[in-house]
């Protein structure tokens, strides 16, 4: 879309926002007729970007956003609307199996609300976990125990695939789900399931090599919390996943994997996986304890989340206390964690995690900051057995067994001085450490070129004019990298002013830095300008605008970049 086709469209899309106010609604019978009937709240925004650069652009010229969330109440009922358009993807000669571009209302009485659009929910980690779909859901929250929530909407739209390399195919995707929770004051329960599954005949077909294939998925889980004494509390969750990876597979008779099996079809492609956590909270006076077990097992999935990480087991430790009059914090932490639970992979890995965090209010104006942590991960390859019995070498009695072992350690330090805090002048000091240090062994040695050190120092100062509603703040980074046996070296300063005026409705930002790196073969300088502007107009209008532009120049060439950003956002 040409800038100028797209600058029309959005100030006309922006103008019609601005007039025009579209409403949602509440309403609540029991009150009638006390108070006010009707009300109208909420806000919508428009934005447009502008891009520029004398390289390749990597991104659309200009692009507009126009979102909202509008609510009407007419006593105790109430649907409220988001919604979200942008030309964001327009340009994309590829498909997507996803919606950019999303409405979605939320009706509510009383206790029931309702969620009807481009919406998204989630019941658990293991089952239905923020998967946006298209359709409709609903959540029960009455006075008492019980508590529940369901869905129902499609997850994936049918995507053909176009040729491109991009595109993402995709069978069109169903998914339900019903969660019902029973709480009381000592203990919680609930039952999830969840079930989803592609229409094999919504697209007309995938090449094999793009790997998609028409899957049907059902997961059923349970969890718990049970307050053993006061202070003392434990919780539990196990869920079971069954998944076929091909619904054109031959089906079976073969007995239920597991309880998901009891209402799954069974096929050729069909797997059963199972996931459980638990944990225990203790507190005791100014300190918190607790441990945490979670094991998922290998291949473990749900077409209710996006990403989802299987074949490991978790165990994690964590404590906190407050010490000397609550002037000190202190929280720890360490866990073990390790993968290929079922000896099925051509390596092993496990990894020890620990952290401590410190933080130490030494005065009114003196405030000391410290973290360190250190993972340790062993990756241990395994020999090939089948290699070693048809070996015909009898003296060849070594086999490459890789023991590679790495350690990333980080530490930080901050410390944060109030030099002055009188009316008419403020001033503060912060000076922050940041150290991190890789390393990579292999049968115990580390050899040159396996070890990366990372330093990272800062020092900035804050001038405040309270009567002139401005403030200064000029600040110094320096950088050091050893990465293998490279060196490089990254420094520059920074200045940022800040000023408000018209009894704070204007606000202003000016703000330049330069960096300079340098590798001993390469360097690069860095020229930063930023600026920004924003009005509040009668305590409900607010327009802003930014500048970003960027000159970058190298060994091997120049670059600029500049970023303009404006829009207007109301609220009622």
């Amino acid at each position: 879309m040409p800038i100028q086709k797209a600058a029309k469209c959005w100030l006309t899309l922006s103008f019609f926002f601005f007039v025009a106010t579209v409403s949602a609604q509440i309403v609540d019978l029991e009150t009638l007729g006390k108070g006010k009937v009707f009300k109208l709240g909420g806000g919508v925004s428009s934005k447009g970007v502008f891009y520029n650069s004398n390289q390749e652009q990597g991104r659309q010229p200009f692009t507009y956003f126009l979102q909202g969330n509008l609510n009407i109440s007419f006593y105790q009922f109430s649907m409220p609307i988001s919604y979200s358009y942008s030309n964001q993807g327009e340009q994309l000669n590829y498909n997507l199996p996803f919606n950019l571009n999303r409405l979605s209302l939320h009706p509510k009485y009383k206790w029931i609300q309702g969620h009807i659009g481009d919406i998204a929910m989630s019941f658990s980690p293991y089952t239905l976990n923020g998967h946006q779909f298209t359709g409709g859901g609903v959540e029960l929250t009455p006075k008492g125990p019980w508590k529940v929530s369901a869905m129902a909407g499609r997850l994936l739209k049918a995507t053909e695939f176009d040729g491109d390399e991009q595109t993402i195919p995709a069978f069109q995707r169903m998914g339900y789900g019903l969660k019902v929770g029973y709480e009381q004051e000592r203990y919680s329960v609930g039952v999830i399931a969840f079930y989803a599954k592609d229409d094999i005949n919504s697209i007309a077909g995938v090449p094999d090599e793009q790997g998609t294939t028409p899957k049907e998925n059902l997961v059923l889980s349970l969890e718990g919390s049970y307050k053993i004494m006061e202070n003392l509390k434990v919780n539990a969750a196990y869920a079971t996943s069954g998944i076929t990876q091909d619904l054109r597979a031959d089906e079976l008779k073969r007995g239920q994997g597991n309880l998901a099996g009891f209402f799954l079809n069974d096929r050729m492609s069909t797997q059963y996986f199972d996931a459980f956590r638990g944990g225990l909270d203790y507190s005791f006076d100014k300190s918190t304890l607790g441990i945490a077990y979670e094991r998922i097992a290998p291949g473990y999935e749900t077409l209710g989340a996006y990403f989802f990480n299987n074949d490991f087991e978790n165990i994690t430790l964590n404590t906190s206390t407050v010490l000397f009059d609550n002037k000190l914090n202190l929280t720890f932490n360490i866990g073990y964690q390790r993968d290929d639970l079922k000896n099925q992979k051509e390596s092993s890995m496990n990894r020890t995690v620990g952290s401590l965090n410190a933080t130490y209010n030494a005065s009114e104006v003196l405030t000391l900051t410290g973290s360190y942590s250190n993972f340790t991960t062993f990756t241990n390859a395994k020999v090939n057995q089948f290699e070693i019995i048809n070996d015909d070498n009898l003296l060849d009695d070594g086999y490459d067994v890789l023991d590679y072992k790495q350690l990333s350690q980080s530490a930080n330090l901050n410390i944060n001085y109030m030099l002055s805090k009188r009316e008419d002048l403020q001033q503060n000091l912060n000076i922050n450490y940041a150290l991190a240090d890789v390393s990579n062994a292999e049968d115990g040695i580390v050899r040159i070129g396996n070890a990366s050190t990372f330093h990272n120092g800062n020092v900035s100062y804050t001038m405040g004019l309270p009567n002139r509603n401005m403030n200064v703040t000029s600040a110094l980074n320096g950088t050091i990298n050893t990465i293998g046996i490279e060196d490089s070296t990254t420094w520059g300063p920074t200045l940022n002013i800040n000023n408000k005026f018209f009894d704070n409705t204007l606000n202003t930002n000016f703000g330049a830095s330069y960096n300079t790196s340098n590798s001993g073969i390469t360097k690069t300088n860095v020229t930063n300008i930023r600026a920004s502007l924003s009005y509040v107009l009668k305590e409900k209008h607010n327009f802003h605008f930014n500048l970003i532009q960027l000159f970058k120049h190298h060994t091997t060439g120049n670059r600029s970049e500049l970023t303009i950003t404006f829009g207007h956002s109301y609220s009622f």
